[in-house]
């Protein structure tokens, strides 16, 4: 990897963290005066859940650096997998934490995160098992 190309991945890093950061403290300055507490909490859990749903866009691209399929074409439906499963999962995380109770909606959102990485992980080995022949 080009020096630049590292230090555009850093720059867009930080302003992603810069992002994240500034708008949870946004969301904390505004809870007591203008914002329920409760719905400040579930807005920070949205906040993360669209954090993953953008992620999930990035993650398949490095995965493809890492694992190698019998065929092209199998590389590509691994990371299409993966990903989609990264996004259904963000956005469960998402909308568990805009509809679920708010003492269960961390845990609720977490399983569903939980679920969607490890579908995204076994689909990715069956994927590469299944076009090496294995």
């Amino acid at each position: 990897m080009k020096p630049s190309s590292r230090l555009s991945h850093l720059c867009r890093a930080v302003l992603a963290a810069a992002c994240i950061l500034g708008a949870s403290a946004l969301l904390a300055w505004a809870a007591p005066a203008y914002l329920d507490p409760e719905w400040a909490r579930r807005l920070a859990g949205v906040l993360l859940g669209a954090t993953v749903v953008v992620y999930a866009n990035a993650i398949p691209k490095a995965l493809a650096a890492r694992m190698r399929c019998a065929s092209p074409s199998a590389d590509q439906a691994a990371r299409r997998f993966a990903g989609w499963a990264l996004v259904l999962g963000g956005l469960g995380y998402m909308l568990a934490w805009l509809a679920a109770p708010i003492g269960v909606a961390g845990m609720v959102g977490g399983l569903a995160l939980g679920a969607a990485v490890t579908c995204a992980a076994l689909g990715c080995i069956r994927i590469g098992a299944r076009r090496a022949g294995h």
